[in-house]
């Protein structure tokens, strides 16, 4: 059953209606917080992180393999359009190197820039529907 496309999907809805109620976000938010703070405050926890991450440091993030996987073109494209996405999630895909142009090459400040981009795209599309 777990497998079966149907109840999968029907579980997935369920769940994002779940977190669409007021208050889950909020709840799970203060819940995780309290968590980490739980955790932060145990010293013996703390050190078995630590000692986790230099083992990751030492055995994983070093090998030849994952160094050539981080360092590619093609990983630093993925990440620099991933951060663009989340970063200007406001701006058009098609319209964030002209505001990019606008804040560092005219100086023009972020706001006053993704306002004019907006009026821009907003000209296009009624441009388009005409």
């Amino acid at each position: 059953m777990a497998t079966d496309p149907e109840i999968q999907r029907r579980r997935r809805e369920g769940i994002q209606r779940y977190h669409q109620k007021p208050g889950v976000k909020l709840e799970y938010r203060e819940r995780m917080r309290k968590a980490l703070a739980a955790s932060m405050a145990d010293p013996e926890q703390l050190e078995r992180r630590r000692e986790h991450g230099r083992w990751l440091r030492a055995n994983v993030l070093t090998r030849p393999d994952v160094v050539a996987k981080t360092v590619s073109p093609e990983v630093n494209a993925k990440r620099a359009a991933s951060l663009s996405a989340t970063r200007m999630r406001d701006i058009p895909a098609a319209m964030r190197d002209e505001y990019r142009r606008l804040v560092v090459t005219k100086k023009v400040p972020a706001a006053e820039a993704k306002a004019i981009i907006l009026d821009q795209w907003k000209k296009q599309i009624a441009a388009r529907a005409a």
